[in-house]
């Protein structure tokens, strides 16, 4: 290969890798920083991303399908329409991040926060989110008129959050602490949450959270004591 063909390859690459209005990015990166820049229908797709920085981006539209993405800030960034289908996600922060529309169908979070959420999902998407989302915190979130039945909640603050008229029914929000003679009940904590309107009937307790056989109705008064309402 000439000089010329050389550089016409590299100038191909670097412009593929950096145009992100046709949403080619890194599909490989350890600490980017792509705070408030736009990144509109970015396909970050099958990724995987170590502490990356998308505080204030645009990512309006864009692809996180199938990524992985670990201790990443998405601090106030535009994610409306964004897609999270398959992610795996660890220790994220999606504080006051936008969320309208995003979906999030298999998807998989732990550690995760979303203090203050307030987007606006179609139920099964967030049914979706908070399913695949174990030790997440969602205080002071506004979930007006959700159902959410039957849905394992594991370890998920809502403490101050808005869940007037949520239905919870038949939901997994407690489980075992500990070990054998020494373990004790835990509940998902609502302290100082809005729950006018809210149905609580048939919260389960289970010995696997992931193994509904193993789940037994608990006590309207021992889940609220243990919840905190």
């Amino acid at each position: 290969m000439n000089v010329s063909k050389l550089v016409l390859a590299i100038l191909v690459i670097v412009a593929a890798s950096t145009s992100f209005g046709a949403g080619a990015v890194q599909k490989f990166c350890m600490g980017c920083d792509y705070k408030t820049q736009k990144l509109q229908g970015a396909d970050f797709a099958g990724g995987v991303y170590f502490g990356a920085n998308f505080e204030g981006a645009d990512l309006t539209r864009a692809s996180f399908r199938s990524a992985r993405i670990i201790a990443a800030n998405f601090k106030n960034a535009n994610l409306t329409a964004a897609a999270f289908d398959g992610a795996d996600c660890l220790a994220c922060n999606f504080s006051g991040a936008k969320l309208d529309g995003a979906t999030f169908t298999q998807v998989r979070l732990a550690a995760a926060n979303f203090a203050g959420f307030a987007a606006h999902l179609e139920n099964a998407q967030l049914r979706n989110l908070l399913a695949g989302c174990v030790v997440c915190n969602f205080s002071k979130a506004t979930l007006t008129g959700y159902d959410l039945a039957e849905l394992p909640l594991v370890n998920v603050d809502l403490g101050h959050a808005d869940l007037r008229q949520v239905r919870f029914d038949g939901a997994i929000m407690c489980w075992y602490d500990g070990m054998a003679a020494k373990r004790a009940m835990a509940c998902d904590k609502l302290g100082g949450a809005q729950i006018e309107g809210a149905s609580f009937v048939g919260i389960r307790v289970c010995e696997d959270p992931l193994e509904a056989a193993s789940c037994t109705i608990v006590s309207d008064g021992d889940f609220r004591r243990s919840a905190g309402i």
